[in-house]
């Protein structure tokens, strides 16, 4: 990043190539505890299975982050409060940021920076904060998946919602979900900030045919005004799949699971107009002679 210096006050060269700016991918909920993690992760797994080139996931939930726990890492782990000081100060730059990320065993090329693990300190972290983070993220990763918590009262929702290249928004068939809260935050708060609610795809999640009182993903959709992305079986084997911390298992193993997240990794990157194959991991359509169409290419 121009201007900013490492320890020892020498220049921090730029990271990226000039014109260069990944894309990203934000996943969001309706309302907590709904399967937003487990979807946005399996997403980008499928995705840095499919990458030559590391792919970034970005935990930007504040208050109740669980995917050190969903991946069975209880010990401590380094998560958003370890460059907290470096966001506020504005100094975090491509090399440095990549550094706190972790790579994912048996998940292709994906690198993951956990979430906050201080809840209380939610409130502290400002817009300007998340935005240069965001920033530093564009350059240090061609694709990143970011997950932001449900309630759009803390910078980080708000600010990577303006920000994102693409977002998902997920939602059950209860209708206190796709309707009260859904009209409470998206449709009343997001607009505020200029994020139209029919910017964001829909993803309904615990969808169990036969015992929704009648109501059918279509009318969800239509209820939300968004184009249907993705519809996510429920089941009920999946909280024991968390409690052991086998999500990475579960994201890869269950086959209704994959085919839905095979589909919506699809319309993502359709909507983004890039491929994954080698020589990047999200260029834009045309601008590298080597890869291989994402689209169809199974």
């Amino acid at each position: 990043m121009n201007g900013a210096r490492q320890p020892g006050g020498r220049p921090v060269q730029r990271e990226a190539e000039e014109g260069t700016r990944g894309r990203t991918i934000l996943f969001t909920g309706t309302t907590p505890n709904i399967g937003t993690t487990v979807l946005a992760f399996g997403t980008a797994v499928r995705l840095a299975e499919r990458s030559d080139t590391p792919v970034g996931y970005l935990c930007l939930n504040l208050k109740s982050s669980k995917l050190h726990r969903y991946l069975g890492k209880e010990e401590t782990y380094t998560g958003l409060d370890t460059v907290r000081a470096e966001m506020r100060a504005g100094s975090l730059y491509a090399g440095r940021l990549k550094s706190y990320f972790e790579p994912v065993k048996d998940a292709g090329r994906l690198e993951i920076l956990y979430g906050a693990n201080q809840r209380e300190q939610a409130e502290f972290y400002l817009p300007a904060d998340i935005r240069h983070l965001l920033k530093i993220v564009r350059e240090s990763y061609p694709l990143c998946i970011i997950e932001v918590n449900a309630c759009w009262d803390n910078a980080a929702t708000i600010a990577a919602s303006m920000e994102a290249d693409a977002k998902v928004l997920v939602t059950t068939p209860d209708l206190g979900h796709f309707q009260e809260d859904m009209t409470r935050w998206v449709k009343t708060v997001a607009p505020l900030f200029g994020v139209e609610p029919d910017s964001f795809l829909l993803a309904v999640t615990q969808w169990q045919p036969g015992r929704t009182g009648g109501i059918k993903p279509a009318d969800i959709r239509k209820e939300a005004g968004m184009e249907l992305a993705a519809t996510v079986a429920y089941d009920p084997e999946l909280r024991e799949w968390l409690n052991q911390g086998r999500l990475l298992e579960y994201v890869t193993r269950t086959k209704p699971f994959l085919q839905s997240v095979e589909s919506l990794a699809d319309l993502l990157v359709a909507q983004l107009g890039i491929r994954i194959g080698p020589g990047g991991a999200a260029t834009p359509a045309g601008r590298l002679r080597s890869w291989m169409p994402m689209l169809h290419g199974r």
